[in-house]
């Protein structure tokens, strides 16, 4: 069922209360765009496999985010300062945060995928019926 827009026919106030009357505001133009709305039927599993997908998503940018940070000042440290005794302990951290950052990443590219299966899932089983 379509839904026209409708603008109601009430005057604007061209002044502000708070104002003096002789100040205007700025013009208003209001220009109704037509929508699509799309509904989908949604069981109770497929909402929470997408719900999982995001949510797992956005943990493991977050951890991708840190590690990578975390990764960058240890190299510059590396790269910037002379530390002969703590070199050793650096370079492991280095290439642990490596290998966290490798690890978060890959799974938040997976975790965005399942997601986005999940939707089309949803999108071809609804346009089959």
């Amino acid at each position: 069922m379509a839904v026209e827009p409708r603008i109601e026919d009430v005057p604007i106030q061209r002044s502000h209360p708070d104002l003096p009357q002789d100040t205007l505001l700025g013009e208003v133009t209001i220009v109704p765009v037509p929508r699509v709305i799309e509904m989908y039927s949604v069981s109770e599993r497929e909402l929470d496999q997408i719900s999982v997908a995001s949510t797992s998503f956005a943990v493991h940018l977050v951890f991708f985010g840190i590690t990578f940070g975390a990764s960058l000042a240890f190299l510059i440290s590396l790269l910037a300062a002379e530390l002969s005794n703590r070199m050793f302990a650096l370079v492991w951290g280095l290439f642990v945060l490596t290998l966290a950052t490798i690890y978060f990443g890959v799974q938040a590219n997976r975790s965005y995928h399942d997601a986005s299966r999940g939707v089309r899932t949803i999108k071809r089983e609804s346009n089959k019926a």
